[in-house]
């Protein structure tokens, strides 16, 4: 740890993301079985934790967003600012995975394919953010 480390209580990460229509982001992501942060949702804001070690994502309003970052919000149909991964257990979870995006209105952008690494596809949610879903071949 380092001097600006040492003086939290302790150190989480949250992303923080633009979204046009909160409410529909906060529809997609549950549809794809991710559990609500309920501490932090309001009208404004739609946070989902991503895993067991609570990576939190905030979904913010585009004009909070831009407000609270101090500069222009990225245009994400014309590029990428981040894309996450999402580790799967397999390669019929990445499958399934696959189809709940597509049911719940996302955007497949490469399908399913086996790469050196492993098996992956990477999605568009519903603001053209861009998602990795993977499973890494056992070492």
């Amino acid at each position: 740890m380092n001097q600006a480390t040492d003086n939290m209580a302790k150190l989480e990460v949250w992303a923080n993301m633009p979204v046009k229509d909160v409410e529909r982001t906060r529809e997609f992501f549950k549809q794809l079985g991710f559990k609500v942060n309920g501490s932090h949702e309001s009208p404004e804001i739609a946070s989902f934790i991503f895993s067991d070690d609570h990576f939190v994502i905030h979904f913010f309003r585009k004009d909070l967003f831009g407000k609270s970052a101090g500069s222009a919000v990225s245009e994400t149909s014309k590029g990428s600012e981040i894309m996450f991964t999402i580790g799967a257990e397999s390669q019929a979870a990445v499958d399934s995975f696959r189809e709940i995006v597509i049911q719940a209105g996302g955007a497949v952008v490469t399908e399913p394919t086996k790469i050196l690494e492993g098996y992956n596809f990477v999605f568009a949610d519903l603001d053209d953010h861009r998602w990795n879903v993977f499973y890494r071949n056992p070492q």
